[in-house]
């Protein structure tokens, strides 16, 4: 394979992996509403400004679709669904 295609497949493996901790941080938010273990919470605050980000982009275009607003978990499965559906597309794109 040439230089070109091993970076742009470089960096699609970098966006996957991007992808897979955002989804690793979703999931432990959601979980957070359940169970409080120490470990669980350091987790949950040591990617809040990711899941913030994320959640902030989801309500944005939320809003032009509903009248009122998701609950945070909603929107934090509705996260965890889009992100589960683009890497399903991605790794769709790059099968052989």
């Amino acid at each position: 394979m040439g230089l070109l295609t091993n970076l742009v497949l470089g960096l699609v493996h970098l966006f996957l992996v991007a992808a897979d901790i955002l989804f690793l941080l979703l999931l432990a938010a959601m979980l957070g509403y359940r169970w409080q273990p120490p470990w669980l919470m350091a987790i949950n605050s040591a990617g809040k400004p990711a899941v913030d980000w994320l959640t902030g982009h989801i309500e944005r275009v939320l809003d032009h679709f509903t009248k009122k607003p998701p609950s945070e978990r909603m929107v934090l499965f509705i996260g965890m669904l889009t992100i589960s559906l683009v890497r399903f597309f991605v790794a769709a794109l790059l099968a052989r």
